[in-house]
This record gives structure tokens, sequence and C-alpha cells, in this order.
């Protein structure tokens, strides 16, 4: 007869032996099988967030036309501050500034 200790001890064999089937169940279809398990791994939610902002730039003119003025925007002001980078550079070297 088992007491409850040993039951206890047989139960926790048992889980870790589950665990580790599990685990190895895991490795081999990643091995096998790396599109699936890519496709059922779950995705963070910032991806989530930036797809759907695609699919309604895709979907939506009025929205794309505004999305494409402020990334337009945010290139002019990108040039700009490298620009003005570049200038303060050329004078903090001695250069001309005319």
């Amino acid at each position: 007869m088992l007491t409850n200790d040993h039951r206890a001890r047989r139960v926790g064999q048992v889980h870790q032996r589950l665990a580790l089937a599990v685990r190895a169940v895991e490795i081999w279809l990643r091995v096998r099988f790396p599109r699936l398990v890519w496709v059922l791994t779950p995705r963070c939610r910032e991806r989530r967030a930036l797809r759907a902002e695609l699919r309604r730039v895709e979907t939506d003119p009025e929205y794309a036309a505004q999305w494409r003025a402020e990334l337009d925007e945010g290139v002019r002001q990108l040039r700009f501050e490298r620009a003005l980078e570049a200038l303060v550079q050329d004078l903090a070297d001695g250069g001309d500034p005319s």
C-alpha cells in the first residue's frame, strides 16, 4: 500500500515526464514544421497595430492621403535637421556661413 508521500512523489514524477514529453514534441514540431509553429505562435500587439494601420492605408483613400502627407512632412523635417547639423558642423570647423 502506498502512502500519501509515495503517491505525491509518483504524481511529481509523472508530471516531470509529461512536461519533458511535451517539450520534446514542441522541439520536434519547431524543427519539422517551422512555418506551422510560426503561424501558431501569438504575435505581439504592436505588430497587430501596424498591420491594422497598413490595412487602413490600403483600404481608406482619405487616410492614405493623410498618411502620405505626414510621411512627406517627416522626410522633409529629417532632411532639414540633417542639413542644419551639417551647417553647424561646418561652422564649428571654421567654414564660411554663406
